[in-house]
Formats: structure tokens, sequence, C-alpha cells
């Protein structure tokens, strides 16, 4: 009996020794287990934000560049006149850039065209470029005939209106002599209008025109054509350069308030497309403003030859 009694003594014993050092061994190996993990994570997670970037890396590779956008100049001819002013509220107001071709006769016609030309160079969110000085007095046939006087035309008009660049639009003729670009829509016209391209003038044209009734003066309605017409020949890389759309209209089809809206919801309309940037005339591809205008004497020499 007291042989028993000892022996459940001594295993109590026992059990209250090695009980703590079996949970502190449990805890021991716990402590390494999670270290060791945490320490095994590590470079797994390394390894996942590596292929994390280099998937990023590729995806950026892959996409597609951004198209080049569409250039558009938007021209107006003949000012400064009835609607020059209305025309030109309008552009501020859209905050949109457009070239106007000036008629130099026109600035001098009348106190109200003086002060519209006046405010015109203050602006300097437009461009004013040279459309001669006489607008061939409407005789277009006769003007052409003599290559001379249409030189010192556009001469008298530059040296008197003192235009920032060179380039140029003929009266009454879709001519281009801007770098590459030789077009002549009347053949007649075109040896007087080669004489003023190498008297220095950039000779711009343009791709499709803003038609309006040469009696009411009032704009061909239906703008959604236009602008249909304009992306498909942008599309279609029909106009005179690719990629970029010269348009012409005239300010005298913009004097009233009704085709003022018109005109303010075209612009807007222009706007709104994303593939479009409006550019000034200057800018067009090929267009040297640096270069100076020549004396009719060079040209008349040249044309001799």
């Amino acid at each position: 009996m007291h042989s028993h009694t000892n022996t459940k003594q001594e295993a109590d014993s026992a059990k209250i020794f090695f009980q703590p050092i079996f949970y502190l061994s449990f805890l021991l190996l716990l402590i390494t287990s999670c270290t060791q993990n945490k320490n095994d994570l590590t470079p797994a997670k390394a390894i996942t934000q590596n292929i994390f970037e280099k998937t990023k890396l590729n995806t950026a590779s892959l996409a597609k560049p951004a198209k080049p956008k569409k250039k558009i100049y938007l021209t107006f001819d003949d000012g400064p006149n009835k609607g020059t002013m209305k025309v030109l509220q309008t552009v501020k107001e859209e905050n949109i850039p457009v070239s106007f071709f000036i008629v130099g006769q026109h600035v001098f016609d009348s106190p109200t065209q003086t002060a519209a030309w006046q405010d015109m160079k203050k602006d300097t969110s437009i461009e004013l470029c040279n459309h001669s000085y006489t607008h061939a007095s409407g005789r277009y046939s006769k003007f052409y005939e003599d290559s001379t006087l249409v030189i010192k035309d556009f001469e008298k008009s530059a040296n008197s209106l003192s235009f920032t660049n060179n380039v140029t639009r003929m009266p009454g003729r879709n001519a281009w002599r801007i770098d590459s670009i030789n077009h002549t829509d009347i053949k007649a016209s075109e040896k007087t209008i080669d004489a003023v391209n190498r008297a220095g003038f950039a000779v711009m044209g343009w791709d499709i025109e803003w038609t309006f009734d040469h009696k009411t003066f009032a704009p061909d309605e239906n703008t959604e054509l236009l602008l249909r017409k304009m992306q498909n020949m942008l599309d279609a890389s029909t106009t005179k350069t690719p990629g970029h759309l010269v348009l012409l209209a005239h300010d005298q089809a913009f004097q009233n308030e009704e085709d003022i809206e018109k005109l303010q919801q075209f612009f807007r309309q222009l706007k709104n497309n994303p593939q479009y940037e409006f550019v000034l005339a200057s800018n067009y591809p090929g267009v040297k403003i640096e270069k100076e205008i020549t004396s009719s004497v060079n040209v008349l020499t040249a044309d001799k030859k």
C-alpha cells in the first residue's frame, strides 16, 4: 500500500515537471513555424508583385498609340463687311481659331469697315491673311490676264495692311501653291498664279466650301450634310493634304441673328468631335512664313525667261 502511494506521487511529480516543458516547447515550435511562414511568404509576394508589374508593362506596350488629330482650318473671306464683326464676336465666344482673308479695299470703304479692321488687328486669337486689294473688282477673267497688275494688287494689300504672314487666297479662284501642292481650278489663270507664288506668296485654296446664296447672302442651312462631307473627306484622305482640311466660308453670309446661331452651332458641333484640332492658316504644312515678298520687278524678269 505504501509502495503504491509513492509510485503515484512520483508520477504526479513527473507530470508537474514535464507539463510546463511541453507547453513551452509547443509555444516555441508555434513561434518558429509562424516566423518561417512569414519568411517564406516574403519572396512569394515579391514574385507576385514582379509578375504584376511586368503584366502592366506588357499591357501598356500593347495599347494602341493615340491617333493624331485631324487638323481643321476655318477660313472666312472678303471682310471686313457687314457680317465680319458678328462672325468675330462668335469666334471669340466659342474660343476657336479662325483665319480671315481680308480684301484691302474693304478696309477703307467706310468708317465702319475701318473700325472693324482695327478691332480685328487687336484680337490675337485670329489670323489675318491677304485676299488681294481689289478682289479683281469682280472681273476675274480680265484680272488674271496681266500677272504684273495682279502681283501689284497683292503687294498693295500687303503693304497697306502690314500682314504678318504671306498666306494669300486668289479672288474668284480655288488655287493652291504651297510646297508641292500645285492646283488651279481655271487653267487660264495658271501662269498668273504661278507668278504670284514666285513673288513670295503662299497661295491657299480650300477643300470644301460652306456655300451661300449670292442674292440673299443666306448660308446653306444643311450644316449636318456639310459636317458629314468634311468627315468623309478626312476619312478618305481626299483633301489636298491628308489629315488637313481647309473650310471656306464668307463673312457676308452671317449678317442676321438666325445665321449667326447656325454658325455658333456649327462651331460647337466641330468642337465636340474629339478627332478635330483647329489650326490657323499660316500653320498649314509647307507654308514658310519667313519667306520675304519679292518685288514685282524680279517676278517680271522671271516671267520673261
